[in-house]
């Protein structure tokens, strides 16, 4: 990471700069599309309502699609588009949307990606939109108008002028202003209070997952990259990445790069109980920004590792599970037991499949013993009678008995089961954690004030049912031993459809 050394207000970007800029707009020329140039030169901030097209030259900070719309002419044809933000000063950057049939937009949206910049030529200015349901697709600017450009007339194309490293100096500065956003510890206490909003962080980057082709329930194909993220309170934070910022993301350094990221969506992770932010339409992120708290953050990360902490340490790759709708191989348990006879004990491996089965074994009704686990309530730890369920993970915060935000351990389920099909029948599958709680529908502490008859009724809801069962299996081997587990990422009862495909299915 190269830092200029300087913490330059916006204001004093400087009028130098600008003259560059409109002299660097005056002799350049154009060859793109035999397009030529009639647009007003200006920058951003210069746009007026007297003013129907201007030439730009900026960078570009965010890109959606290339996407298409319904046209609601009446004809029902279809429109395909690319939107992009500009920026050509620290106080200006603005919103623009290239229209066009699919392969121009196809070959536009090819042509350029999140940080170059471009020169845009013969873009139509249009007053930005009094509904405020427009502003939720799309990045918050300064700017009161939008560009709209055409294929027909407008073009956008690389700029190489001499005074590119003036356009690159803006790509470090953040679109909000610098003290403006949430720690990560902010977000995991505020929790289900922030559910759906955007907000801003100021993170590094702790690693970064490689990227995976998805497929929607609408079937869409999309690629996703999960980053992890961290700051100087907290050690772990998920960012789920679509499409154009795969690409982006791909880039970045692991505990090296900063990142501030404007507008990211905050989630929570039902799955994993935790908090978690996506990046949306709206967001817009900084690499490397230029500013006091930026390079603090960057100083603390680079201090964690020179002193090798484990606060730094690689989260393990094989705990990110993927998306269970794009989990579909079919196994019987037959099949399931011949993939763990067939990889060798010298292995490490992880598969994931479907299985259609009856439970016949669910005994959450026993001793609770074998219905729960305690875990650590800041390391998530398993925590054993024989420690006095005291934490022992010396790197664990709740560890340190001088700590003023000590809890005591969390009550988790930790079920194990048994399920049966046609070719035999599959022991010690373990059910835990957020799945648990979405069959049995409540939480662990919940539960264990239960009954045993209210207990005894959800479990005859299971046990001889035919369910539908989504599988983790992982074979681990070490120098003493070799262990497979099974574990149940989700279970749930299947549609009737679904059950005569799985009968048909030749497994």
């Amino acid at each position: 990471m190269a830092w200029s050394g300087r913490f330059d207000d916006f204001s004093t970007y400087s009028a130098i700069d600008d003259n560059r800029k409109q002299r660097s707009r005056s002799s350049a020329g154009s060859n793109s599309f035999g397009t030529s140039s009639s647009g007003v030169s200006v920058n951003i901030n210069e746009i007026t309502q007297d003013i129907t097209y201007v030439n730009l030259i900026g960078a570009v900070l965010t890109k959606d699609g290339p996407k298409s719309i319904i046209s609601k002419k009446g004809s029902g044809s279809e429109r395909f588009l690319v939107s992009f933000a500009l920026r050509d000063s620290p106080d200006a950057f603005i919103n623009c949307t290239c229209w066009g049939n699919e392969g121009f937009i196809t070959y536009l949206a090819q042509s350029f990606n999140i940080g170059d910049i471009v020169e845009v030529r013969n873009a139509q200015v249009q007053s930005k939109s009094m509904n405020p349901s427009d502003d939720r697709y799309k990045p918050w600017t300064p700017s009161g108008f939008q560009l709209n450009l055409s294929e027909n007339h407008s073009c956008v194309e690389p700029y190489s002028g001499w005074d590119l490293s003036t356009y690159n100096s803006l790509k470090h500065l953040p679109t909000q202003p610098n003290n403006d956003y949430y720690t990560l510890e902010d977000v995991s206490v505020n929790g289900t209070a922030l559910q759906g909003e955007h907000v801003n962080l100021l993170v590094a980057v702790k690693q970064v997952w490689p990227a995976r082709d998805i497929t929607t329930k609408t079937g869409k194909q999309t690629r996703k990259c999960d980053v992890v993220l961290c700051d100087e309170t907290c050690s772990n934070f998920i960012l789920t990445l679509w499409d154009n910022y795969v690409e982006f993301a791909l880039n970045w350094v692991p505990r090296q790069t900063i990142i501030f990221a404007a507008d990211v969506k905050i989630l929570h992770n039902s799955y994993k109980d935790c908090m978690s932010a996506t990046a949306d339409s709206k967001t817009v992120f900084t690499v490397d920004p230029d500013t006091p708290e930026g390079h603090i953050l960057y100083q603390f990360v680079k201090s964690q590792a020179d002193m090798g902490s484990s606060f730094l340490a690689d989260t393990d790759r094989r705990e990110q599970d993927p998306e269970l709708s794009s989990i579909r191989d079919v196994y019987s348990v037959e099949k399931v037991k011949q993939w763990k006879t067939a990889v060798s004990d010298e292995e490490q491996s992880v598969h994931y499949c479907v299985m259609y089965v009856y439970v016949t074994s669910f005994n959450i009704d026993a001793d609770n013993n074998t219905v729960f686990k305690n875990i650590c309530s800041k390391c998530k730890r398993e925590l054993k009678a024989d420690t006095g369920f005291i934490c022992t993970n010396d790197q664990c915060p709740g560890s340190d008995p001088m700590a003023t935000d000590m809890s005591g351990p969390t009550v988790e389920f930790n079920i194990w089961l048994s399920v049966s099909d046609h070719t035999g029948t599959l022991d010690y599958c373990n059910l835990q954690g957020a799945p648990a709680e979405e069959v049995l529908g409540c939480r662990a502490a919940e539960f264990q004030s239960f009954g045993n008859p209210k207990k005894t009724s959800i479990k005859w809801s299971y046990l001889m049912e035919r369910c539908k069962l989504v599988l983790k299996m992982k074979k681990i081997s070490t120098d003493f031993s070799t262990k497979t587990s099974f574990r149940i990422l989700s279970l749930s009862k299947p549609h009737a459809t679904e059950i005569i495909n799985a009968t048909n299915f030749n497994y």
